[in-house]
């Protein structure tokens, strides 16, 4: 866990290294991005760069991008207990839809804690926008937060190939990835004794 404060605040918030900003007194906001990735060389979940209809948990995927000489070190896409999600954002570079229609919906594991998904649907071409699908922000104070660790998911209702889109100048399978981004926050902790300036002891004796 990373907090930072007005003034360090120059980058993206790092989703894995948790990092959050604190952005209002005593409220730290963090940004956690998942990935659902489809590859079609070396992928057994996604069935060769298929991915068929069905619910799926997301990962924050590791800063260490090799795959060939040990195991890579993701880790579940979990918003924490008390947290208030107030936006989520769902993107799909490379992945085409078998049919145009077709959606991908971000879902929490249980029920409540986040605000209304946006259905994220393939065009004619049955490719997805390229600049993805968002929520509103009506719930960026007033949401409710989830009760338990939630891990956070997609749905889809068909099945999702590893293609990219010949529009964007490159034909090749990669990168496909579903992306998710959730945007939440929560209280900061109560302060500590480095947050005053508490006067030293006295002993008897000292002093002029």
């Amino acid at each position: 866990m990373s907090v930072i404060f007005p003034g360090n605040y120059v980058a993206n918030l790092n989703a894995y290294r948790e990092q959050g900003v604190v952005a209002l007194p005593g409220v730290e906001f963090y940004r956690g991005v998942g990935a659902l990735v489809l590859n079609p060389d070396n992928d057994s979940v996604t069935n060769a760069g298929t991915l068929a209809a069905g619910t799926y948990d997301l990962q924050i995927l590791s800063p260490d991008l090799r795959q060939d000489d040990k195991p890579r070190k993701d880790k579940p896409f979990v918003i924490p207990a008390g947290s208030v999600v107030y936006r989520t954002a769902v993107s799909a570079p490379g992945v085409k839809a078998e049919a145009s229609g077709k959606t991908i919906v971000v879902k929490p594991t249980g029920s409540g804690g986040f605000p209304t998904a946006p259905t994220f649907a393939a065009g004619s071409d049955s490719f997805y926008a390229a600049n993805g699908a968002t929520s509103t922000l009506d719930e960026i104070l007033g949401g409710t937060a989830v009760g338990s660790d939630t891990q956070v998911q997609v749905t889809t209702n068909g099945s999702n190939t590893a293609v990219t889109n010949p529009s964007v100048g490159a034909d090749r399978n990669a990168p496909s990835v579903i992306l998710v981004e959730v945007c939440y926050y929560r209280a900061a902790p109560a302060p500590s004794a480095d947050d005053v300036s508490i006067p030293y002891a006295v002993e008897a004796g000292q002093g002029y």
